[in-house]
C-alpha cells in the first residue's frame, strides 16, 4: 500500500533501512502500453530451468496461507513459461524490524541473492547509493536489450521514465507500475462515515470543515457516540482534515510527506500559518468532544473495536482492509449499518481538494538485480514477462480456468477466489494462487477492484476518492532522490522536528498548551534548521525536473 501523498509516508531515517511491506490495493492485468503477449522468453523442454535466488519480505496476505511465494500456482506457471526457476528467500521474522535486521546481516556478510524486491523509498541515499556501494547493478542496457515490454512502456510514457530514473539517468529497478488503460486508480483510502446515521439524522455527507463539524456534533448529541476516532498509529496531525486548510499534516515523525509544492517552490507544511489554523480547529473539536478523547493512546485493535461495536461515527480508513472488514462486522449486530466514503474535505463550498492520498505511476516498489547475479540477462527477461499482456494477466489473475475466466473479454475471478472453499478472505484467497493485492514488479490492473471490493460501498469509494486525485500532483513532491549526504542531513533534521511536533501538537490539541505556544514551536523548528531541509528537497525537486 497500499508512496502516496499522505503524510504517513515512511520517514527517512538516518541510520537504518526502513522496510515497508506494502499491501498495494491494486493488481495487474492487460495494459495499454504493455507489449504484445508473445514476448515471453522461449522455454526449452530439454533445458533445465535457470535458478535465480530472489529475496523479498513476505507480505501479510500470502504469509497467512503459504510459506514461500514459490508455492503459488502462478509462480510455477511463470517459471514454466520463462524457463527461470525463482528460489524465493523470505525473512523469518514477523515484523518489518525483523526484516531490516536480517537484510542488514545479509548485506554485511556479502551473501547477496540474485535479485531483491522491496520498498526503496526509505533507503538512505536511495538506489544510487546501493549502486555506488556495489550492491546492485545498473539496468539501462539490460532493459534495452532484454526487456521489450518494459522498454515499450518507458518509451511511450515519458513520465514513467522520469520517475524510475535517477537524477543522472541511470535505471536501477524493474518497477511496480500503475499505468495505462487499467491502471487509473491510485487512491485507496480516505475518510469514512456511518451513512445509516447520516440518513437517520437527515444529514448529507460533509464536504467542508463546517459541515464536518455539524455532522460530528449531531453524532455526539443525538447518537451518543465518539464522533471521530483514530489510533496513535495515525497521529492527529496526519488527518486528512489538514488538507482542507491548504497544507499537508505530518505522520508520527516529520518526513518527506510534510513537504509540498506551492507554485513550484518546496514548503514545509507545519510551519505555515494555515497549519496553525488547522490546529485551532482540532483543539476546539477536542474540547467539544468531537474527537476521540483517547486518540493519543488508542492502539489499532482498540480503534477497530470502537468502530465495529458501533461506538464511533467516522474515521480514516482503507477501502479494502478497513471498509471491507468493518462493514461485515457491523452488520452482524445491525444489518442496517452502512459505511460510506466521504470526499476529501475543503474549507469553502465549491473548492476542490488537493491534498489527497494518492500515488505516482511508480510507487518505489520494484526489483533490483544484485552484483552477485551471474545471469542478469535471463533474470531481466523473466521479470519483463510480467509487463506483457499474458504475463500481467498471469501475475494478477492467476491461471485461466482455475482462478479466472475471460467473460466478455474481461478477466473474472472464479469461485475459488470469490467463494473460497476454505472460507479464506478474498485477499488471502488471491494470495494463495497469485500475486495481486500487494506491490511486486509488473503492472497494476483496476479491473480487479469490482471483484476484490465486493461491497457496493467499496465500489463507490474507489470513484469518490479518485474523483479529484489528479489535483494532488500540483502540490505533492515528485519521487525525488536525495544524495547520501543530503539524506543523512535531512534525516537528522526531520527526526528531531518530528519528535518536537508530535509532542507539541498533541498537547495543544488536548488543551495542555495554549494555541499561541505553537509560535515558539515554529521558532524551535527554525533553530533545528528546518529551512535547510526545505532547501535540500528543493534541490532534489530541481534535479528531478531536469531528468
Amino acid at each position: 500500500m497500499r508512496k502516496v501523498f499522505r503524510t504517513k509516508m515512511m520517514p527517512i531515517l538516518a541510520s537504518v533501512l526502513t522496510l515497508s511491506l506494502i499491501a498495494a490495493c491494486g493488481s495487474t492485468g492487460e495494459q495499454k502500453g504493455s507489449a504484445a503477449p508473445s514476448n515471453a522468453p522461449a522455454a526449452s523442454a530439454s533445458k533445465e530451468p535457470m535458478k535465480i535466488s530472489f529475496w523479498t519480505p513476505l507480505n501479510a496476505n500470502p504469509k497467512a496461507v503459504v510459506k514461500n511465494l514459490g508455492e503459488l500456482p502462478m509462480v510455477k506457471e511463470w517459471e514454466k513459461r520463462t524457463n527461470v526457476a525463482f528460489e524465493f528467500r523470505h525473512s523469518s521474522g514477523n515484523t518489518p524490524q525483523d526484516d531490516i535486521q536480517q537484510y542488514g546481516v545479509m548485506i554485511a556478510s556479502n551473501n547477496l541473492p540474485d535479485a531483491m524486491l522491496w520498498n526503496w523509498d526509505s533507503v538512505q541515499g536511495g538506489l544510487p547509493k546501493m549502486f555506488k556501494d556495489g550492491t546492485i547493478v545498473k539496468l539501462n542496457d539490460l532493459i534495452a536489450k532484454n526487456a521489450p515490454n518494459l522498454k515499450k512502456i518507458i518509451d511511450e510514457n515519458p513520465q514513467i521514465a522520469k520517475q524510475i530514473k535517477a537524477d543522472n539517468g541511470d535505471i536501477y529497478v524493474l518497477p511496480h507500475l500503475r499505468v495505462g488503460q487499467y491502471g487509473q486508480y491510485k487512491t485507496f483510502s480516505g475518510m469514512m462515515i456511518r451513512q445509516d446515521w447520516l440518513d437517520e439524522l437527515g444529514l448529507k455527507a460533509p464536504e467542508t470543515i463546517d459541515e464536518w463539524e455539524t455532522v460530528l456534533k449531531a453524532f455526539k448529541e443525538k447518537k451518543g457516540v465518539i464522533p471521530f476516532t483514530l489510533d496513535k498509529g495515525t497521529p492527529i496531525s496526519n488527518w486528512d482534515f489538514a488538507g482542507a486548510f491548504g497544507v499537508p499534516g505530518i505522520g508520527a515523525t516529520a518526513n518527506a510527506g510534510s513537504f509540498y509544492l506551492s507554485g513550484g517552490q518546496v514548503k514545509f507544511g507545519p510551519i505555515q500559518p494555515e497549519f496553525k489554523q488547522y490546529l485551532a480547529t482540532m483543539a476546539r473539536w477536542y474540547k467539544e468532544g468531537l474527537i476521540d478523547p483517547d486518540f493519543a493512546s488508542n492502539d489499532a485493535k482498540t480503534k477497530d473495536a470502537k468502530i465495529t461495536s458501533g461506538k464511533a461515527g467516522a474515521f480514516f480508513g482503507y477501502i479494502g482492509g478497513s471498509m471491507g472488514t468493518y462493514m461485515p462486522a457491523l452488520q452482524k449486530a445491525n444489518p442496517k449499518a452502512q459505511l460510506a466514503a466521504v470526499q476529501y474535505p475543503v474549507l469553502h463550498k465549491g473548492e476542490e481538494p488537493k491534498f489527497i492520498n494518492t500515488a505516482w505511476d511508480y510507487d518505489n516498489v520494484g526489483t533490483v538485480i544484485t552484483s552477485s547475479n551471474k545471469h542478469p540477462e535471463e533474470t531481466v527477461k523473466a521479470l519483463d514477462y510480467l509487463y506483457s499482456q499474458e504475463g500481467a494477466l498471469l501475475k494478477n489473475f492467476g491461471i485461466e480456468g482455475q482462478t479466472y475466466n475471460m467473460v466478455n473479454g474481461q478477466p473474472q475471478y472464479t469461485d475459488l477466489i470469490l467463494k473460497n472453499p476454505d472460507n479464506l478472505p478474498i485477499s488471502q484467497a488471491m494470495a494463495k494462487y497469485f500475486i495481486a493485492n500487494y506491490g511486486f514488479t509488473g503492472l497494476d490492473d483496476d479491473r480487479y477492484n469490482d471483484q476484490y471490493y465486493q461491497l457496493q460501498a467499496q465500489k463507490d469509494a474507489v470513484k469518490i476518492y479518485a474523483k479529484y486525485a489528479k489535483n494532488a500532483y500540483s502540490v505533492m513532491l515528485p519521487p525525488v532522490s536525495l544524495t547520501t549526504d543530503e539524506a543523512k542531513e535531512a534525516a537528522k533534521i526531520l527526526n528531531d522536528a518530528g519528535t518536537l511536533l508530535t509532542e507539541q501538537i498533541t498537547k495543544i490539541v488536548m488543551g495542555a498548551l495554549p494555541l499561541d505556544s505553537y509560535d515558539k514551536t515554529i521558532d524551535q523548528l527554525k533553530k533545528m534548521n528546518i529551512d535547510r531541509a526545505v532547501a535540500i528537497y528543493q534541490a532534489a525537486v530541481d534535479r528531478y525536473n531536469k531528468r
